[in-house]
Order: C-alpha cells, then structure tokens, then sequence
C-alpha cells in the first residue's frame, strides 16, 4: 500500500540524497576546500563581540554541553577537510549565564568570494552537509541559513534545517540540490553565505559545494521521511516515506515507478501517474509504503529509486540509508563459524566477532547491520597484531567455550550471553542480560559483593568506583566531580579490565548491577585477564600504549604565565629566571606566553639565555601547532602546552592535537615529546601529561586531587597533576602544603597572572620560601628514583604515583575510599599528604610491613592506622618501607647542572633487599633502541653486618661516566667496627646516633662503574 503527499514549490528544489556520482552535468564551480585553509576571496566577518568563527578542519565537532561526544567529520562523502561552524563549543557549560541571560548568540557566517554565472541559463547549487541543533532559547529568525546574493548585501535565503528535529545525531551527510536561477542565472557576480543564526548549540559541517546548470527533465528522491535513521521502534506494520521532487526545467506529465528495497531485496513498487496530476517544475511529492514488517531486524539498509522515462540526470534517482531501532536486544545465536584467531557468530542481521590477540587479551566486536566497522581506527588501540593465542574451541547444545592459557569464555545460544571465567574456573565476570545496541550500547554484568572498580581516567576526587557511578565524558567543570581527561577503561579486583574502543562518550555504573554504556550503535570491547592490577594494566598498555618516557629535566618544577604582556618576551629572563637563581630555588622549565592572545618576541635569544639560566623553554599553543617546526627546529623550545581552544573538549580532537604537538617536537629535534593538555582520552598518556584544569587554590583543592592522581594512575596517565595551589586564590600554607606532595608525583608547575600573587615559591617570604626550597631540592636529589620509575611505567605501564592496592592488592583496607589520601610513590615511599588547616594528621594506614619515619627514622609496624600524627608545616607525612634502597644524585638546582659522578644511596636494610637503577642520557630518544643502561644494587643485612653490592653497569649511553664515588647512608642504631670497600679498608665513614635515629654515612672514591663494587659493614669483630 502506498498513498501521495503533493506540495508545490516553484524555482527553488532542494534535494537530499547520498546516490551514485554518474551523468550529472558538469559543474562550472567546484569548493571542496581540499587545501586546509579558507578559499582565496572567501571571507568571515565579525558579528559579535566573541569570536565563534567558520573554520575550514578535518577534525570532528570536539563536542561540548549537553553534547559531550563528538561529531564525526562526515560533511560528505569524500570526507577530509570541510567547512565547521562549533556554536556549541562557545557557549558550552556558559549557555545559560553568558548567552542566554544576555540574551545574546553565537552568531556567525562566512561569504564566498563572488562567482561569475554571466553566460549561463540556469543554475543548480549542489553541496553537502550534516549539522545538529538546539531548540533551546532560539530567537525568531533561528535558521541555519543558507544565502544567495548579487552584491553580498541584499540575500535570499533558506532555512536548511527542513524537517531535521532538534538534538537530532545526523551521521550521513544530506546532499542538497537548489535551484537558484533565478537569482543567479545571467549574473556576473553571484555570492554563496552560510550564516549560522539564532541559535545556542551544536554545529554546522558543509562541504563539496558545486554550481552547474539546470537538466529538462530531471527527477529525483529528496530525502528519506520516516524512519529515521536511529531511535525507531520497528513492527510489523511500519510506513516508509520518502519525498520526490521534479528537479528539471521542464514539467512531468507521464508516468515513473517508485521502488522501495530492504537489503537489496524489493520489498514494494510503485507507479505514480503524472499524466493525472501534472508535477511542475519545482513541485515535490511524498510517498508512503504502508505495511512494510519491519519487526525481524534491529537495523535495515533501505533504498529507493524513482525510474522516469528520458531522465537527463540519474544521479539523483537513489537514496540509501541505513536505519535502526532505538533498542535492540541481541538474541538467539543462529549461526557461527570459526575464524583464525576467534570466531563470528550471527543472530538475524547482527554479527559479532569474539577475537583473541593474546591469551589473556580479547576482543568483543558487536555489529548491528552486518558490517563491522571500526571508526576509532588506530588512534586508541595502536597494537593489533594477533600474537599466537593457544585456543581451544568446543560446543554442546547450549554454549560455546573459548578456552586459552588464561581464560575461558563461555558463550550460551540462546539468548546470546557472554561469561567470563579465569584458568582456575573462578568466574570474573558474567552477563547478567544480552547486549541491548541502538542509540546506545549497553552491556550489563552481574555484581560480585567483594568486587572494587577503578580506572575512567581522570576522575576528580576519586579513585574507587564501587557503589559508584561515573561518566565518560567531558565536562563537570574542574574542581571535584569534573572529568578533566576521561578515558573509557575501567579494571576490577576480579582480575580484569576492560576497554571500550570508541570515542563515543559513556556511563559506567557500578551500583546493584554493572551497567556500562556508550552513546553508539556498535559494541567493541577488549578485555584483559590478569591475576592482579599491574597485570592488567600491563595487557592495557601493551595495545593502546606505554606512558611517555619523560626527559630527566621534565621531572623539574615548570613555571608558567604570560610573561609577554608587554610585547617584550626577553623580559622573563630578569624578571623571572634571575629571581630563581636569587633565591636559589630548583627549576627546570618555563612557558613565557601563557594566555589567550599572549604571543612571543624575540624567542630565539630568550630560548638561549634562560637555557643558560637551567630552564628549557616551552610554548602555551592556542590555535594550532602549525608554526612547531620553526619553533622548535630553529629557536630551540622544547614544550607545548595545549589549552582547550586547541585541543578542544576532548575525544578524538584532544588526542589527534596532542599526537600533533608531541611528534611536531621530535620531528623538528632530538629531544623527546614534552606536552601538557586537558581533555584527554585512552591513548593520551602516550604523547601528554594530563592536568586537572584551572582552579582555586584551598585546601579543598590539596584534598581531592590526592584521590585524583591516583585514580589517573590507574588509567596509565601516569604524568598526571594539577597546578601547584591552583592558578587562582591560593596562601602562604596551601601554597607549602600543596608543593609538599607534589615534589612525590612525577611533574607539577606553577601558573601565575590569575590571582593576586603570583606562584612563584618565594612570593610569600619566610619561612615559606625555605619550606618550599628544602622540598624542591629534595625532589631534585631523587632524580634517580623517580626516573627508573618513570621507565618501570614506560615498560609496563605502572605508574609511579600508585594506590595502595597496587602494592598490596590483598589487604582489604587499600581496595576502597579509606586509604584515598595517601599513596605510595613507587614501592619506597608513602605519602599522606596534610590537605586540612592543623598540624595534626589522622587516619594514615600503613600496611604490611614495617615503615620508617622519613624524618625521625622511627620506626612502625604495618597493618595500623596513625592518629595524630605531629605534621607542623615544613613537615609532610613520609615513611619508607624497611629494606628500601633509594639512590640520589647530588643537589643542583637544575638538571646537568652538577655532573652525576657521585650516587647516593639511602639505605633502609632489612634482610635481603634489592634495586635495579635505570640511566640513560636523560635528553634524547636514543632509549627507544635499547641505549641506556642499569646498575642492580642489593643489601643483604646479617646479625654479624650489612653487605651492599654494586653490580658492575649493564649497558652504555652517550656521555655515561666511566667512574663514579658512592655515598651511602645506611640507617642503623648500631656503630659498626668497621667498613671494607672491595675487601679493603675504609675510613671515610661516619656514624650519628641522632641523626633520624642513627645514620652510618660511607663515603667511597671514584671507582669504575663497569666493575663490581663491594661494600661490607662490620657490626662485630671478625
């Protein structure tokens, strides 16, 4: 059954249509916009006082409020660079105070440069594009506007909305066809506008723009009416609607047939006869198939034809879309077969891949139409080699078993549900309903009552998501509950994790059930099975990537602000860097154009002379990194800081322009990639630090980015932090509280020009700026450490600031919130930073083992809470676990400024211990080919002594000493008789009872490194 819809609208036609590029006439204008930039003569004017603006970007919508995904950037079927209008990007989360209130919109438009269409009869402009809108606050004339003029002044005008719904995803591109002869035929100067107007949200993409002359006889498919492409409710009695429009000069007075296809498969024909209603020029007609069953499927592939007799442009007589239900439960499995590394399974038109690359790493690979796609591509997992898993596959009449090393996956028929069990037969995990796909992909799993969560990225103010529910998404603002860099992981105590392969954003609830969705209509999971975090974490990075390796200077304290507001850059050198060797305070790096519009002057001599002064420099980037290979290849800086008007909101935009920056550095030197952004995702950890975003400093803001960086760890951003006592408000004590801490995670900076005082460590006077300097050089001093940390998270992906359960993942206490203010820095050190006015800290849990005042040299049994511990301000809670060995180089101010021809370590001895110490050249990416080496260190500590033996080094770097001295400071409440170093005699030892409850300090001469070196200390005489 079918019935007829007539509307008549004369020389304006606009067709909508994704059809095959064959017959049409050639066009005389042609836009794609294929060289990145705006077009000679094009042109944006300023409409108001903001600065929303057309751009020509290959990039997707980078999303924002109330639309935290992004778009693709699908402006037409040939994809690539396109013109974006990013509304929603502006107004974001100031929709209501800064435009509505005002009553004010994001208004802009861009001009073509004037078309000459003098000697042609007829036109027809054809371009394409997808947009979404807003109905939110729209003033009167709200439209995205299209414009046709003769002097760029006097426009006509249509709404290109049509019949599009707010809010609605558009993820094929409409192909318009319009009829403007009447404006433009004859005249020698024809002008193009798109004007987005009078509304608040999202975005705008246009494309492929041509101008061609008009057919006689021409008639085409519009657009598809209903369904729509997602969110449909399929049955058994569904109405299909198109709409046809004669696109030709001349009138249609004969009859053509409409034909429907589902699947490539005819499902409805029909004859219009337009002897008996003549369709004019222009005249356009709706066409409804009535009854069509629908029910069989979540998702359809339709497609119309319209067939007319003599038609001059075929091109246009096909429309294809796919279509689906808003949603749909997988349901019984109808077929499956194996596949090299797997298996693929069917049930009606959805198909689902189970894929194994590892033993303990597979994949979950939904598709609703048959067709598997994958739009994320290589930006997220970088690694999908299959590397050799030993698969066992077997049935009986309910499921499938997958079996490999270290796991088995249990597939039941019907319906099809997924279940998870390790080598041991322990379940980890089990579906509690079949995976739902539509408008959104939900899988729900059933809860285990001992079972703790943790990942998301970076969460602020929390680490621990039991009972929890989280969102994968930007937004939230800044301070606590904000989603500076999400990521869509998440691992369970159970002994998995698990990765979304989408840049979709999601909700991960783990309250009474698991409920895990993504805004996509696919599902693409990979899994990894480990018997504890590091493992998972291990298998995590392994395909999405390791931490970047930072460069030794990197792990230094960076300053920032817009030390150019004067047009004068070279200012920071005495302003600024002379003040840190003033006040003889640490450093490592600064960016002197910190700011929306703060540019730089004479950037190659400020490059050099703050090098000179210990400072590597560094650049805040605001609209792109276009100019990196100059700023780095020629006047030497070595940083980018990436805000949100680069990066944009996140997703895919985020981590395409971190990847930008960080190769855009070591393309253009030897040194490694050194990048700072927000708005992060799964897979930014490999080129960026992550930063919290801008807040005020309290002691608030001390407390929940203690849980913060953990829970960042735990997603493998492990150069993750916040600005030292944030970039606005701030004090004396927050300032020396905050710093405190931070000098334990692996990089921090400073950002002045927010507040009234600045963020330098001196500004508040004494005793601050002594406090502040005795914890910069300590930080300073354990270079050595942190940067074998750094290396352990670049090989496995462990980070170095870690919550307690990475270490001791079986005592129940580090598993939730009740050890979130403290962590562990590596396996040494434990942090319990004081984020509360007083100089008391509580509640500090020290686990298994026995710990060690930093301070005091007191020594605590593990397994017990501290109450009331004394922390006046110059003194951070830090304890050492007994039997650590910590190396330390000597104390400089600033990296190389000082040779490392003496290793310190400090000894905690306690049995038999042991350390290995990576160096490299601590600059350049010659790591990455196996040049670097290590130095294995042990203590064994005996009733009769201490022995500590230095093993010869294995490996060689540029620049590597051939000979170093060693201090040792062995902490011990004992005199010893005597100390030997290989077998000899040594003097220059020292022993004081007092100093953190007895400290031997051994001094040795310079001995050669490849050589082992044997140090014994002799408690009584042998």
């Amino acid at each position: 059954m079918f019935r007829i819809v007539f509307k008549s609208i004369f020389f304006l036609f606009i067709t909508v249509s994704v059809f095959a590029q064959q017959n049409q006439k050639k066009p005389f204008y042609k836009e794609s916009f294929n060289d990145g930039v705006l077009p000679a003569g094009w042109y944006i004017p300023k409409v108001g006082n903001w600065d929303p603006q057309w751009v020509v970007t290959n990039q997707p919508y980078p999303g924002s409020y109330q639309y935290q995904q992004q778009a693709p950037p699908i402006a037409s079927k040939s994809r690539g660079y396109h013109l974006q209008y990013q509304a929603g990007y502006f107004t974001d989360e100031d929709v209501d105070k800064g435009w509505v209130k005002k009553n004010k919109y994001p208004d802009g438009y861009v001009v073509s440069a004037p078309i000459n269409c003098s000697d042609k009869s007829s036109v027809i402009l054809r371009f394409q594009h997808t947009f979404r809108w807003w109905d939110y606050h729209p003033n009167n004339t709200a439209g995205l506007m299209l414009g046709v003029s003769t002097d760029s002044i006097h426009w006509q005008q249509w709404d290109m909305r049509h019949e599009v719904k707010s809010a609605t995803d558009m993820f094929t591109p409409l192909k318009e066809e319009i009829n403007i002869s009447r404006w433009a035929a004859g005249q020698p100067k024809v002008f193009l506008r798109f004007y987005w107007k009078g509304l608040q949200a999202w975005y705008w993409m246009v494309d492929d723009i041509e101008l061609c002359e008009a057919d006689k006889k021409d008639i085409g498919v519009v657009r598809l009416i209903s369904p729509s492409e997602s969110g449909n409710q399929f049955s058994r009695h569904d109405e299909l609607q198109i709409r046809i429009r004669n696109n030709g000069t001349d009138a249609v007075a004969e009859k053509f047939i409409v034909t429907a296809w589902n699947s490539d498969k005819l499902i409805a024909t029909k004859e219009i006869d337009a002897a008996a209603k003549i369709m004019a020029s222009g005249e356009e007609r709706d066409i409804a198939f009535t009854d069509i069953d629908l029910s069989k499927s979540p998702v359809h592939k339709l497609s119309f034809d319209v067939k007319l007799s003599g038609d001059e442009n075929p091109s246009n007589n096909t429309i294809r879309q796919t279509v689906s239900s808003k949603a749909s439960v997988l349901g019984k499995l109808e077929r499956w077969s194996k596949l090299t590394n797997g298996i693929e399974l069917q049930s009606g038109s959805t198909k689902l891949k189970v894929l194994f690359y590892k033993n303990d790493i597979f994949r979950i690979w939904l598709t609703p139409d048959g067709e598997f796609s994958d739009p994320a591509g290589s930006d997220i997992i970088i690694d999908q080699k299959v590397y050799n898993p030993s698969l066992k596959i077997t049935e009986d009449a309910k499921n499938i078993f997958i079996s490999s090393t270290a796991c088995k996956l249990q597939i039941q028929k019907s319906p099809i549900l997924f279940s998870l069990s390790d080598n041991k037969g322990k379940n980890i995990w089990t579906e509690k309903s079949p995976l739902t796909f539509g408008a959104k992909t939900v899988q729900q799993l059933n809860y285990h009552q001992d079972e703790y969560f943790y990942g998301g990225g970076m969460q602020n103010g929390y680490f621990s998501h039991k009972d929890s529910l989280i969102l994968i998404e930007k937004g939230g603002g800044w301070d606590n509950g904000g989603r500076a860099n999400p990521a869509p992981f998440y691992m369970s105590s159970r002994g998995y994790g698990a990765l979304r392969n989408t840049f979709d954003a999601g909700v991960y609830d783990f309250t009474k059930y698991m409920t895990l969705t993504h805004n996509e209509n696919r599902f693409d999971c990979y899994y990894f099975v480990g018997d504890n975090l590091k493992k998972i974490l291990d298998e995590y990075t392994s395909v999405t990537g390791r931490p970047f390796m930072p460069a030794r200077w990197q792990l230094s304290m960076g300053d920032a602000n817009c030390y150019n507001k004067k047009g004068t850059t070279p200012d920071v050198i005495s302003k600024i860097a002379d003040e840190y060797i003033k006040h003889d305070m640490p450093r490592g790096w600064i960016l002197p154009n910190d700011g929306y519009g703060c540019g730089y002057t004479k950037l190659d001599s400020t490059v050099t002379e703050l090098h000179k002064r210990g400072f590597y420099t560094g650049l805040w980037t605001e609209n792109g990194v276009e100019k990196i290979a100059t700023e780095v290849g020629t006047y030497g800086t070595r940083i980018c800081k990436l805000d949100v008007a680069w990066v944009g909101p996140g997703y895919k935009y985020a981590l395409d322009g971190c990847r930008a920056a960080y190769e855009g550095i070591e393309k253009n030197s030897d040194a490694r990639g050194f990048v700072w952004s927000v708005m992060g995702w799964a897979g930014t950890h490999r080129y960026s630090v992550v930063w919290s975003g801008d807040q005020k400093g309290n002691w608030e803001y001390i407390r929940f980015h203690i849980p913060t960086l953990i829970g960042s760890g735990l997603s493998a951003q492990n150069c993750a932090t916040g600005d030292v006592d944030g970039i606005f408000g701030g004090s004396a004590k927050t300032y020396v509280r905050d710093l405190q801490w931070k000098c334990f995670t692996p990089v921090f900076m400073v950002m002045s020009g927010w507040a009234k005082k600045d963020k330098q460590p001196w500004v508040y006077g004494e005793p601050y700026t002594s406090i502040n300097r005795k914890y910069l050089q300590l930080k300073m001093r354990l270079t050595p450490y942190m940067y074998t940390l750094m290396h352990e998270s670049y090989q496995t992906g462990t980070p170095a600031v870690r919550g307690l359960m990475l270490e001791y993942p079986n005592d129940p206490v580090t598993m939730g919130k009740a050890t979130q203010y403290e962590y562990l820095l590596g396996k040494s050190f434990l942090v319990a930073p004081v984020y509360k006015d007083t100089s008391i800290r509580d509640s500090i849990y020290l686990p298994e083992g026995k710990w060690i005042d930093y301070w005091d040299g007191k020594l605590y049994q593990g397994k017990q809470w501290l109450n009331g511990y004394h922390a006046p301000l110059e003194k951070l809670p830090l304890f050492v676990k007994s039997g650590s060995i910590i190396p330390m180089y000597p104390q400089m101010n600033y990296d190389g400024e000082k040779p490392l021809d003496t290793l310190s370590l400090d000894i905690y001895s306690d049995g038999a211990s042991s350390y290995e110490l990576y160096e490299d050249d601590g600059v350049t990416r010659e790591h990455r080919k196996g040049i670097y080496a290590t130095t294995p260190i042990s203590a064994e500590q005996k009733a009769t002594g201490l022995t500590v033996n230095i093993a010869a080094i294995k490996g060689n770097y540029k620049g590597m000493l051939q000979q170093r001295a060693y201090s040792l400071f062995v902490h011990s409440n004992k005199k010893p008789v005597a100390v030997l170093v290989n077998g000899k005699i040594c003097s220059s030892w020292t022993f004081d009872a007092k100093d953190k409850s007895g400290v031997i300090t051994i001094n040795t001469q310079s001995l050669p490194v490849k050589s082992d070196t044997r140090i014994v200390i002799q408690m009584i005489k042998v």
